[in-house]
């Protein structure tokens, strides 16, 4: 073997050492913070179950719901719908299954038809998008609950994702925001255009090889994990040209692995992708990967775990309200985890404050492990300091923003 072979396979050695020792710390950080999340969720729906007065929310509210039945624990979701309604004294829920054909298009439309002040997305991120795509620029309001393997949406708004009975509070009960969306324009290889909305990350690149290669066995037994196994598959593969243009900015032209559009920043267990994305500023963060080798990569998931907010030479972020990605060649793309095929060109535009959500908070789930550190007598008096800040009230005791008009 010559020296240069025995230098290239050395560095890679190393590279996977470093990767390795990221991902155990990560992982190990991660479960901690899971631990301390769940914990934290329990405290507050312990202290919410005592505040609930059916007599607060008015009888007469139609509620719809658009049920992914494939799901493991819809059925149980739709009589806790049924139970919440009643013991409100509002009427029976409008209930209706998705289906592989439509994921919930039709069924909101009907339930908008209905005169519903809230339609509950019931089922993964592909489900909630449906609706959402529906709702965006009504006075109807989106409610959450969270049955898919990734359930994005629902972890950036904060959610209690693995309390299906605090999300069917939220989702009814829950006090509302407006939250940006993500208005895309898909072009495909002819000339075809399609129309799509984001609430979360849609991208090109590696995150779209590996939302369409991730086996769906490993998905049921390992869950989000199951990413990872596709992604390692997928890393090492070759960079692609694409021409990206920001609002009124000159184009330029990337060789990049990955280009996202992001209306939120956090992936699962509790990684902060995009510090700068969030769901209600009226803007998207664009970000190019653009990493050459596997030292690269292990840079960008050190940005990754520990945070660090400003830019490295393979990870750029910008913000902007309106996009354009132009592909040199046919490119996957994916939208809030469901892959979408190839295309040659996306638009996107925000539509700041379109959609009205129940039960956003403040501090999405990635905060409640600082929560739980200042109530552990680790951190500053919260109470003083949302007294000196003037934030928000509490609503059933979760944070959660003030009502938009």
């Amino acid at each position: 073997m010559t020296n240069d072979a025995l230098s290239t396979l050395l560095w890679f050695a190393l590279a996977a050492a470093a990767l390795l020792l990221i991902a155990v710390i990560w992982l190990s950080v991660s479960r901690h913070k899971l631990r301390r999340s769940n914990a934290a969720l329990e405290r507050e729906r312990e202290r919410s179950s005592t505040h609930y007065s059916p007599s607060e929310h008015a009888p007469g509210r139609l509620v719809a719901v658009v049920v992914n039945t494939t799901k493991d624990s819809s059925d149980d979701v739709v009589r806790q719908i049924h139970s919440t309604c009643s013991r409100a004294g509002m009427p029976a829920p409008l209930v209706m299954a998705s289906s592989a054909e439509d994921p919930g298009h039709e069924m909101t439309r009907r339930a908008l038809e209905a005169g519903a002040a809230v339609v509950v997305a019931a089922g993964g991120d592909g489900t909630v998008r449906a609706v959402a795509a529906e709702l965006a620029g009504t006075e109807t309001a989106l409610g959450i609950v969270p049955l898919g393997t990734g359930n994005l949406f629902a972890r950036n708004i904060g959610l209690p994702y693995q309390d299906l009975h605090a999300c069917v509070d939220e989702a009814i009960h829950g006090r509302s925001h407006r939250v940006d969306t993500l208005d895309l324009v898909l072009e495909r290889v002819g000339g075809r255009t399609e129309e799509e909305i984001s609430l979360v990350i849609a991208g090109g690149g590696l995150d779209a090889e590996v939302m369409g290669d991730t086996r769906e066995a490993l998905k049921q037994r390992a869950g989000w994990l199951a990413y990872g196994e596709a992604g390692l598959r997928h890393i090492m593969g070759a960079r692609s040209s694409v021409t990206v243009q920001l609002d009124d900015g000159e184009a330029q032209t990337h060789k990049v692995r990955s280009v996202l559009l992001a209306n939120c920043g956090s992936l699962q267990a509790g990684m902060l992708l995009v510090p700068s994305a969030e769901f209600d500023d009226g803007h998207m963060d664009a970000v190019l990967f653009t990493p050459r080798h596997a030292l690269d990569w292990a840079r960008i998931l050190a940005k990754t775990i520990t945070r660090f907010a400003a830019d490295i030479p393979v990870m750029t972020v910008r913000q902007a309200k309106q996009a354009r990605i132009t592909m040199a060649e046919p490119m996957p793309f994916q939208i809030d985890g469901d892959a979408v095929g190839e295309v040659i060109s996306v638009s996107g535009t925000v539509n700041a404050h379109a959609l009205k959500v129940n039960g956003v908070t403040v501090r999405g789930v990635q905060e409640l492990d600082e929560t739980t550190a200042t109530e552990d007598g680790l951190g500053s008096d919260s109470s003083t300091t949302a007294e000196n800040d003037g934030d928000p009230g509490l609503t059933e005791a979760r944070v959660t923003k003030e009502p938009t008009s």
